[in-house]
């Protein structure tokens, strides 16, 4: 499996690689690199930080879902953003799965394999249900705090 690890943390991309070391691990430090990476080579999992240099995470992710020459990557966010918020317009933007730093090595490579794994309908369903789950909570928070 080829996974694109997108992050400008030179430490954190440093141990996505340790975890998933079974796997072929790429890694880019910006948005636009990874883009362009994306185009160039076959790419089973994105492993995508929102905040990143120049072109954000989510605008990174928009454009893999629009462009069909970055072909059709799992596309995990991984990202210190814990907010309700934040999973909805990833989950809106077409990621597969959320997962917060700090994270265990263990439950990453889980997660991936486990997304991975599953089909295209399956990922589609799995990104309405936690895109639901997030708005509604959203709203909830916003009815408390708001």
């Amino acid at each position: 499996m080829r996974v694109l690890v997108v992050d400008d943390d030179p430490s954190v991309r440093g141990v996505v690689a340790v975890a998933l070391d079974t796997m072929q691990v790429l890694a880019a430090d910006q948005g636009n690199q990874a883009l362009q990476m994306l185009r160039a080579a076959s790419v089973d999992v994105v492993l995508l930080d929102v905040g990143l240099p120049g072109i954000d995470g989510i605008s990174v992710l928009s454009k893999i879902r629009a462009e069909k020459t970055c072909g059709n990557p799992v596309v995990l966010m991984l990202t210190g953003r814990v907010g309700e918020l934040d999973h909805a317009v990833a989950f809106r933007a077409g990621a597969d799965g959320y997962l917060t730093k700090p994270f265990e090595p263990a439950d990453l490579e889980d997660a991936v394999r486990t997304t991975a794994a599953r089909s295209e309908e399956e990922r589609r369903t799995a990104r309405a249900e936690e895109l639901g789950r997030a708005e509604f909570l959203q709203h909830l928070e916003q009815g408390l705090f708001g």
